[in-house]
């Protein structure tokens, strides 16, 4: 019997060991608190930002329609010359169990610092052909519609615009 309380022991004290072993090691490799793990910031583009636009007043008459015109300003906001400015617009539903998404690209050639340029999409936000034999709850059935607009260069500078569509089908 006192074999077995001795072996006993030893297995509590050698795993007390063990994990007091493992906590040291793992609070000596871990970050500090006070240390901040973000990138620094680039100091070559924080002289460099586009702004994209869009019209309320557009947005507010689009329509569950084909053909329609979503025009939009880039505006280069930084002090350095961009180029090769590519936009996309992406339409997609906020039901994902429709997976008809709609992709729409243009592109800039080169804007000056300060400098503004308009884009036209001709984008087709009616509802899809086929929503599929999918599961549709009723508050779902008029789904809003997702614009996501893309402004990228080759250089790494970027903006997103987000808006969020309550189109009603057949209005």
């Amino acid at each position: 019997m006192r074999d077995v309380v001795v072996w006993i022991l030893g297995t509590v004290l050698a795993f007390a060991l063990a994990a007091t072993a493992f906590l040291l090691l793992a609070n000596l490799l871990a970050t500090p608190p006070e240390r901040n793990l973000a990138p620094p910031a680039r100091e070559d583009r924080s002289s460099s930002a586009l702004d994209l636009e869009l019209d309320s007043n557009q947005l507010g008459g689009l329509e569950a329609q084909a053909s329609q015109k979503l025009d939009l300003a880039v505006r280069n906001e930084g002090d350095i010359k961009l180029s090769d400015i590519h936009l996309t617009l992406e339409v997609a539903s906020e039901n994902t169990a429709l997976s008809e998404t709609r992709y729409y690209r243009a592109g800039i050639k080169e804007m000056g610092p300060g400098a503004f340029r308009k884009a036209a999409f001709a984008i087709d936000l009616s509802p899809p052909k086929d929503p599929g034999r999918n599961f549709v709850p009723d508050e779902l059935k008029s789904p809003q519609t997702i614009v996501e607009i893309q402004a990228t260069t080759p250089s790494g500078v970027s903006a997103v615009r987000t808006v969020i569509l309550p189109l009603q089908a057949g209005s």
